[in-house]
Parts: C-alpha cells; sequence; structure tokens
C-alpha cells in the first residue's frame, strides 16, 4: 500500500491548537497549558501539500482533583482540596503556503477557545477554612503558531518543527478560583514525527514540546518550564476508520518562583496518561474531512491535577 500525503488529512498539524487545550490553571495551580495526551494526533508531523485553508474545532472535556489537604496555588490564593471540570471547544484555522518543493511544507495557524470551568476548593481564612465554588464561561486566550514546518523524508517518514505561544487575552482576577486566562504568555516549541508502516498500515507518531512561561503579573508566580512528551499508535483500516492508543508524560523541569512557590518548595510536578483513540478520515466532493476521539486517564501524578480528559475534534480541508 502506497500512502499518499495528500491523503493524510489535516488534523495532525490543527490539534496543536483544538486539543492542546488551555488548562484551567497553569503551573500555578497544579495543571499548565498541556493535559495529558492531548497534546498529539493522527499524522503529527505532516502537513498536506496541498495548499490551502483548513478549519477545525472540538471539545475537550477534563475533570480532576487535588486531594489529600495538599496546598495548591490558584490566582494568588493558597488553596487546598481542589475539585475541578474544564471544557475547551476552540475554533481554528490554519492556512497550507504553496511551495515548490516537495520536501517542505508549511503551515500557520490561530485559535480561538471558548472555555467553561468550575473549581471547588477549600480557602483558609485565618484559622479557619472555608468551601468554595466558582465557575466562568467566555473567551480564553488566543493561541497562534506563525509556522509549522513538515519534512517528508519520503512517504512514510516525517518530520515537522513549530512554535506556538499563548497570548494573555483571556480576562484574570486575583483572588478568583477561576479565571479565562493565565495572565502569562507561554511559548512553545516543539518538534514530531511521523512514520508510516504501509505494509500494516499502521501509523507511529511523537512530539515534544517545552513551554516557557512569563511572570504573571498580577501575583508575581513565575511558572517552571514544562516538558510534554506524547506518543500514539493507530491501526487503520479500509473502511476510513482507525484505532490505536496515547501515551503521555507532562513534566516540570524547573521550580516554581514566587512567594506561593517558595511556601511551596517549588511545587514541581509531573503526570503520566494512557487512553484509546479511534480516527475516521472521508472525503466529502473535493473537501478531505478528519475525525478524532480518545479518552486519556492520568496515572503516577505528583503536585498536578490528577483526572480524565476526553475529547473529540473534527477538520475539514477545503
Amino acid at each position: 500500500m502506497k500512502v499518499k500525503l495528500k491523503d493524510a488529512g489535516v488534523i495532525g498539524v490543527l490539534i496543536l491548537f483544538i486539543s492542546l487545550a488551555p488548562a484551567a490553571f497553569a503551573v500555578e495551580g497544579g495543571l499548565g497549558r498541556p493535559i495529558s495526551g492531548m497534546s498529539i494526533a493522527p499524522y503529527a508531523a505532516v502537513i498536506p501539500p496541498e495548499p490551502g485553508l483548513a478549519f477545525a474545532t472540538g471539545e475537550t472535556y477534563y475533570e480532576g482533583s487535588i486531594g489529600g489537604g495538599r496546598t495548591v496555588p490558584i490566582a494568588g490564593l493558597l488553596v487546598a482540596n481542589v475539585d475541578m471540570k474544564a471544557s475547551f471547544t476552540p475554533l481554528s484555522l490554519l492556512y497550507i503556503w504553496p511551495t515548490p518543493t516537495k520536501e517542505w511544507n508549511f503551515a500557520s495557524a490561530v485559535s480561538f477557545p471558548l472555555a467553561w470551568l468550575e473549581v471547588e476548593a477549600n480557602i483558609s481564612l485565618g484559622p479557619f477554612s472555608v468551601r468554595k465554588k466558582d465557575s466562568t464561561f467566555g473567551l480564553f486566550d488566543l493561541v497562534f503558531t506563525p509556522i509549522i514546518a513538515s519534512h517528508h523524508f519520503s512517504q512514510t517518514d516525517h518530520m515537522a518543527f513549530s512554535f506556538t505561544f499563548w497570548a494573555p487575552t483571556g480576562s484574570f482576577e486575583t483572588g478568583r478560583l477561576v479565571n479565562l486566562g493565565l495572565n502569562n504568555w507561554t511559548f512553545i516549541p516543539g518538534v514530531a514525527y511521523t512514520k508510516i508502516l504501509p505494509e500494516a498500515n499502521i501509523e507511529l507518531s511523537g512530539i515534544w514540546q517545552m513551554e516557557f512561561y512569563t511572570e504573571n503579573p498580577a501575583t508575581h508566580f513565575q511558572n517552571g518550564i514544562l516538558s510534554d512528551l506524547e506518543a500514539l499508535v493507530i491501526k487503520r483500516f479500509k473502511n476510513g476508520f482507525g484505532i490505536g492508543f496515547v501515551e503521555s508524560w507532562i513534566q516540570q523541569v524547573t521550580d516554581d518562583e514566587g512567594t506561593t512557590a517558595d511556601a511551596l518548595n517549588g511545587f514541581v510536578g509531573r503526570a503520566f496518561g494512557i487512553g484509546p483513540i479511534v480516527t475516521y478520515s472521508t472525503k466529502l466532493g473535493k473537501s478531505h474531512l478528519d475525525f478524532s476521539a480518545r479518552w486519556i486517564h492520568d496515572f503516577d501524578v505528583s503536585k498536578r491535577v490528577e483526572g480524565n480528559a476526553f475529547n473529540f475534534s473534527a477538520s475539514v480541508k477545503f
């Protein structure tokens, strides 16, 4: 079976904007921009050669907690026994640029994420502790990727380099359990690799991203650098369906800094995740449609929210 780049949909490159959901907290809060298993997608390193515009949307729902009385910094507060629910619906646009060479393809993208967030936690008031719940809905921080560069070594081996940044456009207020932004700039360089095994029609993909945060000027909290390493395996069938699994490892590599971070000895966390993924690809006229659904379960979590994430994504290349 000969693999054709033009058949490799656009959901791989758009996943950076529809599944890399803007988490309810940064490291200041115990979660971060990445959610386990949400930064990788089918054909993660492949940009199709045909230039044009693509649109994607999706739904990511995450529910998790930090229990055991562990203290967590959120928007200038120190809270404990955190329970959170988050729903994100990004609207994303990607443009594939015309290129004269067959070895490279380039794209740019922007995403407008709608978010619903709910957090319940214990807040200390002097010698007393009260249980408080807060929720919000609206437009979250905007996501931009000026460049994604995909190199095709062959029809079966591909590598991509990307640079994404999050702008602090969402509302932020100190003393709130939930906000529609993290109040910092986040810069995320990444590299992805995709290997196709044509005889078995199996895909192997991996992505590694590093997240660098600026200081939150409202709380003077400096989030540590995060490493996000993810991989997937998918077996595809002639009817357009595919099935596989996703694994992820999120690791904070430097300490948080700031008054509340110092009180928690840097608050360095990690999380592993694993779960199934199902895909479907088809054509509608000249348009290419891609669908993806997954469930990821956190495990072996330290100093981060631990829970389950569900995602459905859809993209169309015009």
